[in-house]
């Protein structure tokens, strides 16, 4: 089994259908790129995934779990929900920082929440028994991720003091405090300046692992190609093209996909 199996995604808003029935899968420490037209159904794709949308139909299991399943009726708690979306880590086109935190307090905020609230319940967060110990482990973890994403001396500064490339690399180590099993972004650099988008698709590309599964919707057509292990091709709310970044971006087979690709090889030249 796929560590990471979406099926049959079907999503609506009143009577506009925007995803139809939508499936894939990844393994572990796959890099899926999503890639098409502005209104295609990427980013509500993403939001499912991420438990931000609820499908009206279809089922998303991760390492074997299912964590949504239309055909159960049951209602989920806000605790079961947000326990699901802890499998993701999400990472947003307009970075969506605290700004009345430094970026230390952002990438630790959440996670010293989460181990308050398993403490009570498990007795434990990651191994500490009491929240003194938890506290010092996910100090110490967000101390790696800032060198991780290269801002170790920006760890007291307040994000409206950073530009925008570097905003974008604080939510990404923010995104990975939580330890999710599949990190997904949203059109990471859509919202930068050209000069600054190298610096985020860099960081990006440090994280591709064995260890790091990861999901981005991305306009970035080079960079899908040089990064991603499966391409997906979205247009009117379904998978029109799948495969490999050889198959879908040197070869496309779909006229749709070769239409959109011609048109970002022209602006590209």
């Amino acid at each position: 089994m796929a560590f990471l199996q979406v099926q049959n995604i079907k999503k609506s808003f009143d009577r506009t259908e925007v995803l139809k029935d939508i499936s894939f899968s990844l393994e572990k420490g796959e890099v899926l790129a999503i890639i098409g037209s502005s209104g295609s159904g990427k980013t509500t794709l993403l939001r499912c995934i991420n438990f931000l949308e609820t499908p009206q139909a279809g089922k998303i299991t991760v390492g074997g779990k299912v964590l949504f399943d239309s055909d159960d009726k049951s209602k989920k708690s806000d605790l079961e929900i947000r326990k699901n979306r802890l499998h993701f880590g999400m990472v947003f086109q307009s970075f969506n920082l605290f700004p009345q935190y430094t970026v230390f307090n952002n990438l630790i905020l959440a996670p010293n929440l989460m181990a308050k609230e398993q403490i009570k319940q498990n007795g434990e967060y990651m191994g500490a028994k009491t929240y003194k110990e938890a506290q010092q482990k996910i100090n110490e973890e967000a101390e790696a991720l800032l060198k991780k994403v290269g801002l170790t001396e920006k760890r007291d500064e307040y994000p409206c003091n950073l530009s925008g490339g570097q905003q974008q690399r604080v939510a990404i180590a923010r995104a990975l405090a939580l330890n999710p099993d599949v990190l997904c972004f949203d059109e990471p650099t859509s919202a930068l300046d050209p000069e600054l988008t190298g610096e985020v698709l860099n960081v990006i590309k440090g994280l591709k692992s064995s260890d790091s599964t990861m999901i981005v919707v991305t306009h970035e057509i080079s960079f899908a190609r040089d990064v991603a292990d499966k391409v997906i091709f979205m247009a009117d709310g379904v998978i029109e093209e799948e495969g490999t970044p050889q198959q879908v971006i040197e070869n496309p087979q779909s006229p749709r996909t070769q239409s959109f690709l011609s048109r970002f090889n022209r602006f590209s030249d």
